[in-house]
């Protein structure tokens, strides 16, 4: 891919991040998108082939740069139930706030597309790698993996009965003390 392309398709992608987050992907258009990233409909499809490519590019985006934010910040916090809370925290709460302020973002979060299935498999590699040293040190006999996994539902279940943000961190702050005190990490 020479640099003209990839900065072009970085260009759609920044641009398609505000316009899906504005109609969601039912109701974006390429028109949309060539619109939102100052180009031609034929320039826009020399970038990319079709709405659905955009669509994985602007989750895959989204969700490296969550997660690089996560890690970023990690260090920030002192003991097991603080990080497992500000990482949790980044990902639901912060995911859940962008949906109340952009309704139609809900798609970013529908698992009914691929790339958001591996956006939430890569949260849950983060959470292993997080709660396996602690896990390996507990009696609890659970795969790291496996209580990764269920962090990652819990709050993505959270999403859908959350009834504001705060209420969203409430349910995020009493999985990760439970967690926490199972792992006797808590504190």
């Amino acid at each position: 891919m020479s640099e003209t392309t990839s900065t072009r398709r970085d260009q759609v992608v920044q641009a398609a991040i505000g316009v899906f987050l504005r109609y969601g992907y039912a109701r974006t258009t390429m028109a949309d998108i060539a619109q939102g990233a100052g180009l031609s409909r034929p320039t826009l499809y020399l970038a990319f082939p079709d709405k659905d490519a955009i669509f994985h590019a602007v989750v895959d985006a989204m969700v490296a740069d969550k997660l690089s934010e996560i890690r970023q910040r990690l260090p920030r916090y002192r003991g097991f139930e603080k990080k497992l809370r500000y990482a949790c925290e980044a990902w639901g709460a912060e995911g859940f706030e962008l949906v109340q302020a952009h309704p139609d973002a809900k798609d970013m979060f529908d698992l009914g597309f691929a790339s958001v299935c591996n956006g939430f498999s890569a949260f849950g590699d983060l959470l292993t790698e997080i709660i396996s040293a602690p896990l390996a040190e507990s009696n609890l006999g659970i795969a790291a993996v496996d209580l990764a996994q269920t962090i990652v539902f819990a709050i993505k279940g959270f999403k859908e009965i959350a009834r504001d943000g705060a209420d969203m961190r409430r349910m995020i702050g009493v999985q990760v003390a439970i967690v926490a005190a199972a792992l006797g990490r808590k504190g």
